[in-house]
């Protein structure tokens, strides 16, 4: 009988604990209500798609300057966002264990093979991984446009960032001109936010 209540306690105490884990893993995403499933893989443009507008989530609002932060780059330099103003940005924030983050990876290599001749940046900035851990992700996905490291997540806190992948577009001027949480994004998703952001500074 004791056998029995003793199996009946670890039972229980080890699904409270995978029920803790879970939250932990996924609290980020749940402050918004939201829970990272297959869901996040559908398109950008879906209902079903974790990308919302900005002003429903975290109170930044289109038209504010950005916040400036500082980054660290993959020669171990630093770079301020307004080191770029006067072009326009897309700000990616991402993390390696990001699924959705990887899912739209190969399409922002696209649009940046695209528009490599545009005065355009994209930052991607990840979330608190070491510098082999970013090197090694933009070498297994053929990257190239600017992997950046946020060490201390300084700046995920200014854009109080709650979900990955989260992408904030800031115009030549240094404005948020729009924020979008979670993805994939689509090649003509980002295709189009870049091209009226540079069509803005003709």
């Amino acid at each position: 009988m004791n056998n029995r209540v003793y199996l009946v306690l670890i039972i229980v105490l080890s699904c409270a604990l995978l029920f803790i884990g879970a939250g932990v893993v996924g609290g980020v995403l749940f402050l918004q209500g939201r829970s990272l499933t297959a869901a996040a893989f559908g398109t950008p443009d879906s209902t079903n798609s974790l990308l919302t507008p900005v002003a429903q989530n975290s109170g930044l609002q289109k038209g504010e300057p950005a916040p400036d932060f500082a980054v660290t780059l993959m020669d171990g330099t630093t770079a301020k966002l307004s080191d770029f103003r006067g072009k326009p940005v897309m700000l990616n924030f991402w993390a390696s264990w990001c699924g959705p983050c990887t899912a739209e990876m190969k399409n922002i290599e696209a649009v940046y093979q695209k528009h490599t001749n545009d005065d355009f940046v994209i930052l991607a900035v990840n979330q608190g991984e070491g510098a082999e851990t970013v090197q090694g992700y933009k070498e297994l996905w053929k990257l190239n446009f600017r992997l950046v490291r946020d060490n201390t997540n300084d700046a995920s806190r200014l854009y109080r960032v709650q979900a990955l992948p989260t992408t904030i577009f800031v115009d030549a001027e240094g404005k948020i001109s729009e924020v979008h949480i979670g993805g994939p994004m689509s090649i003509e998703f980002i295709e189009g936010r870049i091209n009226k952001l540079l069509g803005a500074g003709n």
